[in-house]
């Protein structure tokens, strides 16, 4: 029942910033959904920056010390107010050289902070499992203002611009952020400022080494964008990010409803050296996984001739095999995750680390000369094999450590 319920959540919320990209491109243009695509992967990109993955190190040990949450989850957020203040200065900076206008740079510096807070706290509720909690947290962050710029397209004239959706989005992560710290409270048994110096300084040298790797794979997905933009312009942008958008659906639906419950279990299997469960969990997310992309999709290439009939873009006819080409790389991703999962419970972040980067530096390269020479088609072409070349070596390194952990059965 729980698992339906979250379901629902993220479907509501991963069906309203579809159908917003759909109506920016049936009546606004393919431009400015270009423009809003490369807005969403920015916020992304700096929320990531931001966090230095310091998550990966609190997280992991918020799973194998259940009995520690006050104490993680305070030094977690002592750390993340130092990240703050030199993004702070980064902003002031940018302010001083007026990159952007006074006021569109405090809304971004102000979103990216309470879109790291939020995620933040997503993530500590799935170690925590406690996956609805999450869920509907998430959905108040990133379903609610998609909502209200839904209202104004369809029934107001109201003008929609960037800073409108930054605005939206600003007030929705505002609502969020208080709401969770009232969830949180209920999970702290008490509140000692027990401060730990050694404990963060640990977190912050596994962090940056797991951002390295992080970065790495948000290269692989998200350079594509900003070479196609460069090279091309925003209304090929436009096309590119509306497949990936359709076929990223089958991603967020599988995070939600599989990897949220299991990748927990494996980190926490390992911890107690029980090698058939944790080969058990792995076997199931990837099992799950696959059977639902395939599901996903028959459905979505399906539905396809109609969807575009109703958007009435010629242009997007034209490159529908990227939604497959979509689909294929994500296949490979999604396969991927299990073996991540297990090397980070491992604590195997180095190798990560390695395997990311090197992809990234490849995937660069590649897209440089395939969206040059192929156009939006190239960049696909070159995900769909950066994703099967992750997907085979963190296969190939978490065989090899797995077979060499210390099992107790």
């Amino acid at each position: 029942m729980i698992k339906f319920f979250v379901l629902c959540l993220r479907g509501a919320s991963i069906s309203a910033r579809f159908f917003l990209s759909f109506l920016f491109v049936k009546y606004i243009s393919l431009e400015f959904q270009g423009e809003y695509s490369l807005l969403l992967t920015t916020i992304t990109i700096m929320t990531l920056i931001v966090g230095l993955d310091f998550y990966v190190y609190s997280n992991r040990y918020l799973i194998k010390n259940r009995s520690k949450t006050e104490f993680s989850i305070l030094n977690q957020f002592v750390f993340h107010l130092l990240s703050y203040s030199v993004l702070f200065l980064i902003f002031l900076i940018l302010n001083y050289f007026d990159v952007y206008s006074k006021y569109f740079t405090i809304l971004i510096l102000i979103l990216i902070i309470l879109e790291h807070i939020g995620t933040e706290f997503f993530r500590i509720f799935i170690a925590l499992e406690k996956a609805l909690i999450a869920n509907i947290l998430l959905f108040l962050r990133t379903g609610t203002w998609p909502l209200i710029l839904i209202y104004q397209l369809l029934f107001t004239d109201i003008e929609i611009t960037i800073k409108s959706v930054v605005l939206y989005w600003v007030l929705a992560s505002v609502l969020t952020v208080v709401i969770s710290f009232l969830f949180i409270f209920k999970e702290l048994r008490s509140l000692k400022f027990n401060i730990n110096k050694k404990w963060i300084m640990k977190g912050l040298n596994v962090g940056i080494i797991f951002f390295s790797a992080t970065i790495g794979q948000k290269i692989i997905e998200y350079s594509d964008r900003y070479i196609i933009d460069s090279i091309m312009g925003a209304k090929s942008l436009g096309i590119y990010t509306f497949y990936f958008q359709l076929a990223n659906l089958a991603n967020v639906a599988i995070f939600t409803i599989i990897i949220s419950f299991l990748y927990p279990r494996i980190i926490h299997f390992i911890e107690l050296k029980d090698r058939k469960n944790t080969f058990a969990s792995l076997k199931k997310l990837q099992n799950k996984s696959v059977l639902f992309i395939i599901t996903y999709a028959i459905i979505i290439t399906t539905v396809l001739p109609y969807l575009l009939e109703l958007i009435g873009k010629p242009e997007l006819e034209n490159h529908k095999i990227i939604l497959v080409l979509f689909l294929l790389g994500n296949l490979f991703i999604n396969l991927s995750l299990g073996y991540h999962y297990l090397l980070m419970g491992l604590e195997k972040d180095k190798l990560l680390m390695k395997i990311g980067l090197k992809i990234a530096a490849l995937n660069i390269l590649a897209n440089l000369f395939g969206v040059f020479y192929l156009g939006i088609k190239g960049a696909v072409i070159v995900f769909v094999i950066s994703s099967f070349l992750i997907f085979i070596l963190k296969k190939k390194a978490a065989k090899n450590y797995f077979t060499k952990y210390d099992w107790k059965n």
